[in-house]
């Protein structure tokens, strides 16, 4: 990974003075998220959940076979609980370990991108998967390239 120090909270699009905020994966980013679940510690998770990301811009060759330009959903296993996405590097993420140790190395899907600009892509998050994140033992989940592929939403 490169430039492991930098915050890239405000990567966008600048297109004829209208900026578009995004999250963009590729070769050299992948995107975290996480939520604040704590109102329902102790609950039971009944069903899946549902991520929608809206596409914004995809590149990639699509000559390439089902599982090289596509994006890799994992979970975020350890590191920095406490991260805010105004400030955080892959640095204080990883809060001093290795990054395959705190991602799960076992994804939870693999998605193929919806390759139209502001196609709506729907990522399925488990209920095992959303269970950890009640209980505490996920904090959030990490987007990856899969091959080679440019993403943005």
């Amino acid at each position: 990974m490169n430039f492991t120090d930098m915050n890239f909270n405000n990567w966008c699009s600048e297109e004829s003075s209208r900026r578009t905020m995004l999250l963009t994966i590729s070769g050299s980013q992948f995107v975290i998220l996480k939520w604040e679940l704590s109102k329902y510690a102790g609950k039971k998770v009944k069903d899946s959940g549902l991520l929608e990301l809206t596409t914004y811009l995809l590149q990639r060759s699509p000559v390439y076979s089902k599982d090289f330009g596509m994006i890799n959903i994992i979970e975020s296993l350890g590191g920095n609980p406490n991260w805010d996405q105004e400030n955080v590097t892959l640095e204080k993420f990883c809060n001093g370990l290795p990054l395959d140790s705190v991602l799960n190395s076992q994804m939870i899907i693999d998605v193929e991108v919806n390759e139209n600009q502001n196609g709506k892509n729907f990522i399925t998050i488990s209920n095992p998967v959303l269970q950890r994140m009640i209980d505490g033992k996920t904090l959030g989940i990490a987007i990856r390239p899969l091959g080679a592929v440019v993403a943005s939403f």
